[in-house]
């Protein structure tokens, strides 16, 4: 079957501007949840070798969530429209933006969930980032190696099953009193496409499972102490497929990697005005296989900063990551990055952020760059 493209940039302005100008009636409760978030992130570099000065891209997610007792269901469309910094202004390594893209509209992730007490099985097209290595502070960031980590991005194939290419997979999870586990095994590679061309799947709608592309699979284990202030994480991922020697061009059957995290509440109550939260996480994987040898990053997020702004909040955070030496004229990125997030109404934000790069492109022989971007959000 064959499916035309369709206009993304044109198609995600237009469903922005319906989520900005959309009012929610009131409604009775219902099993069923429909969905609808919005961005455009507006950059500028004001400093560093550049190849243009300015960016502006964006994107539209609608979703659809059913719930029931034993059961739950997911589904949303996915729409990215326009050139990032990382594309057109910097060449950076970790990526600036976290919702760059390539322009497409495409089925994104949908999956059946069945639940019994503790435990939940998902399966479908699924996002391991949604659920995996994440961190509460770093989401207050833009800059990408604070999501999704560069130690299990820049890793596997086409980064592994997450934003923007959700993956055939399943994930089995159960929820103790104090400790969470998770497992996920996962399509290999999202794009269908070794070389890294979106094209394959650029729609959402091309699945395609051989013993080429392999298995990716993540494991992890949350310990968070009921009312302690503090959690921590530890997790181990592994594909399946050849991964070429850096050095010598040989192959390595398989990949892997490890990673941990620790997040501490330095004041208030999560969620609440007042609350300040930190992170630090790290991972690393073979440097004779992998780009990123290792990397950490941590974060710092303060809830209501300004006394009659409690739902504003500012983030700080630098992430590092190291190179392998196995790469020749690479060396490390490292970036410095200040957020504020100012609520405009309930469901609209605007977000302008500070990012100092330092080696963009890990690349020791370029100019540190100052990149600002400012991002406007909305979410029904």
């Amino acid at each position: 079957m064959r499916f035309e493209p369709l206009r993304s940039r044109s198609a995600t302005l237009l469903i922005f501007l319906a989520t900005l100008l959309y009012r929610p009636a009131a409604a009775e409760e219902s099993a069923l949840t429909l969905g609808v978030e919005a961005s455009v992130d507006a950059a500028t570099a004001l400093a560093g070798e550049t190849d243009h000065s300015s960016s502006l891209h964006g994107v539209a997610l609608l979703t659809a969530t059913y719930e029931a007792d034993a059961w739950a269901a997911y589904a949303s469309v996915l729409g990215v429209g326009g050139k990032g910094p990382t594309e057109r202004i910097l060449g950076d390594f970790l990526a600036a933006s976290n919702s760059e893209a390539y322009d497409s509209v495409r089925l994104f992730e949908w999956w059946t969930e069945a639940r019994l007490e503790s435990w939940s099985l998902r399966a479908g097209a699924l996002l391991a980032d949604a659920e995996f290595a994440g961190t509460g502070p770093g989401g207050h960031l833009i800059n990408s190696g604070f999501g999704w980590p560069a130690f299990i991005s820049a890793n596997t194939i086409n980064t592994g099953p997450a934003y923007y290419a959700a993956a055939l997979g399943l994930r089995l999870a159960h929820a103790g009193e104090s400790t969470t586990s998770r497992i996920g095994v996962y399509d290999g590679d999202s794009f269908d496409s070794a070389s890294g061309d979106d094209h394959p799947n650029r729609h959402g709608l091309h699945y395609q499972l051989d013993r080429d592309q392999g298995v990716f699979a993540i494991a992890e284990v949350v310990y968070a102490p009921p009312q302690a202030g503090w959690r921590a994480l530890a997790g181990a991922w592994a594909h399946t497929a050849d991964f070429p020697d850096l050095a010598d061009g040989s192959t390595h059957d398989g990949n892997h990697g490890a990673y941990a995290a620790v997040e501490y509440a330095l004041a208030g109550t999560p969620d609440e005005p007042g609350h300040v939260g930190a992170h630090l996480r790290a991972g690393a994987s073979p440097s004779d296989r992998n780009t990123v040898a290792w990397s950490a990053d941590a974060a710092l997020a303060w809830r209501g900063p300004v006394a009659t702004r409690p739902a504003d909040v500012l983030a700080l955070g630098v992430v590092h990551a190291a190179l392998s030496s196995r790469l020749p004229a690479a060396d490390f990125e490292q970036v410095y990055e200040v957020s504020y997030t100012a609520e405009l109404r309930p469901g609209l934000s605007l977000q302008p952020d500070l990012q100092y790069i330092r080696q963009p492109g890990a690349d020791p022989s370029r100019d540190d760059a100052l990149l600002f971007i400012l991002r406007l959000n909305a979410t029904y």
